[in-house]
């Protein structure tokens, strides 16, 4: 472990349950209330790495917290009041948090400071002198983590934090002493606002969190305060293609750089063509204005991913790496978990496992499925929304982008932080499936469903499971 007496001297932004507060010094305690989220257990090691005693607590045992023990952080199985004590010089939660769950009440009674995860974040991105943030409402987690990739490749040794795990470092995280930091920007409640950025990225803007944002204006005027937060002598990569995210760029003082498909015919200063499309891969010439650079492999299907490799490839342009760094960066990618993520082969069928949990997501995510089944495999999705509030707000969007798809099996609604309406269900979604003529079905627990894939699956087969929830473990029951 390293100590960096740079924390010690950094105050963060007024948190939103309290005041603004100065870190404690390293070898001080600091506890995490839901520590084995992704990003929650990324800052932990990160924290950590820099000299701080760590804890945390959370609800059920799983792979993460057996993970985090080993590295020597103390991972408390349940939230109780007695978690707390005098011993913590700070406690990191997240908006998950209720605000009766009795660890929290502790810290609020014995007058702890207290810090919200994105504020938190925020702290950890100033300590850099090259912060890079990757924003959007798609594809944060696999352009952050192709980012990572190339600036590993081109020797800039960054700093890594990201949303979920990236085989090539091992985890979600990757501590460093180098100037860079490369992390995601999560939109939910504004978090991105929190960061520091010399540079950034915005890979699109969407309708997604209504039950913070409310309406699209809100969102839209977030992601302009975003831009315009990029600092003034760095950069800003936007996709030419998303007018919204354009818009927002517009607020920018930073050099605003743009990317897009050559067939968009934009005339953006990064740009792909000649896109070849296959079940296991896609390469494509990356140009930089219109100036062919280098004939570039990324071994994942899928149009989006190409968009995504573009993204990825500007930003590190801007942070110094050559073309030669962008092809083996880009070549040394294979995916992250839960994105598009192969998990075994059963009597031929292929087992994929997707976080997609919004229409453009879904639709994405199934159109390069399309493409690993080619012309003669069906496409078998199952499928779980995640939180009620999307059900509602994208029922018919969620329709549209499961056309694709030829088996549609639909499991309850995973509520995530929300509580039931008593509105729509699982069922209700696929009664709207099937009138939109869709071939779906209701099976409500994993063991029916995985009975079910089990008995119609053949060689060729793709079997998707598509959410932000806990359907990954179908997979699992299926094998």
């Amino acid at each position: 472990m390293k100590s960096d007496p740079e924390f010690s001297n950094i105050n963060s932004n007024t948190d939103p349950a309290g005041a603004a507060f100065t870190l404690p010094s390293p070898g001080s305690k600091i506890h995490f209330i839901g520590i084995c989220g992704s990003s929650m257990s990324g800052l932990a090691l990160l924290i950590r790495h820099y000299g701080y005693i760590v804890s945390g607590s959370d609800k059920d045992d799983n792979p993460v917290a057996v993970d985090l023990r080993s590295k020597g952080i103390k991972v408390i199985i349940g939230q109780k009041a007695d978690n707390i004590d005098d011993s913590i010089s700070m406690v990191v939660y997240t908006v998950a948090v209720k605000q009766d769950n009795p660890e929290l009440k502790a810290v609020i009674d014995r007058g702890i400071p207290l810090i919200e995860r994105g504020s938190f974040l925020g702290i950890i991105s100033r300590k850099y002198k090259y912060p890079v943030s990757v924003s959007g409402a798609h594809g944060k987690t696999t352009t952050t983590a192709m980012l990572s990739s190339i600036m590993l490749s081109a020797g800039y040794d960054p700093a890594i934090h990201l949303g979920g795990v990236f085989p090539l470092i091992g985890g979600s995280v990757r501590p460093s002493e180098s100037n860079y930091f490369i992390t995601e920007a999560c939109e939910y409640y504004e978090h991105m606002l929190k960061l520091s950025s010399y540079g950034a990225i915005i890979l699109n803007v969407d309708s997604e969190h209504l039950d913070y944002y409310k309406n699209d204006a809100n969102i839209d005027a977030a992601f302009a305060k975003f831009a315009s937060n990029v600092s003034s002598d760095g950069f800003l990569v936007v996709c030419a293609e998303n007018e919204r995210a354009m818009s927002a760029a517009s607020h920018a003082s930073a050099r605003v750089v743009t990317y897009a498909l050559s067939s968009s015919s934009l005339n953006a200063e990064f740009e792909a063509d000649n896109i070849c499309a296959y079940p296991d891969r896609t390469e494509f010439d990356l140009l930089h204005n219109s100036v062919f650079c280098e004939r570039v492999v990324i071994h994942i299907p899928g149009s989006h991913y190409v968009l995504d490799s573009l993204a990825a490839s500007a930003a590190a342009w801007n942070l110094g790496a050559d073309e030669a760094a962008i092809k083996t960066g880009l070549d040394a990618f294979t995916g992250t978990g839960r994105r598009f993520e192969h998990k075994g082969t059963v009597r031929g069928a292929k087992l994929i496992d997707d976080y997609a949990h919004h229409p453009a997501e879904v639709k994405a995510t199934l159109s390069a499925a399309r493409t690993a089944a080619g012309e003669e495999g069906r496409i078998i999705a199952i499928f779980q929304v995640h939180t009620y509030t999307r059900a509602i707000d994208f029922g018919a969007s969620f329709a549209e982008a499961l056309k694709e798809a030829d088996d549609i099996v639909v499991s309850d609604i995973y509520a995530a932080r929300e509580t039931d309406p008593g509105t729509v269900s699982g069922r209700t979604l696929t009664d709207l499936f099937v009138r939109s003529g869709l071939n779906a079905r209701y099976i409500s627990g994993f063991e029916q469903i995985a009975e079910y894939v089990s008995s119609v699956l053949r060689s060729g087969d793709i079997v998707i499971t598509l959410g932000a929830g806990d359907i990954n473990k179908v997979i699992k029951l299926i094998k």
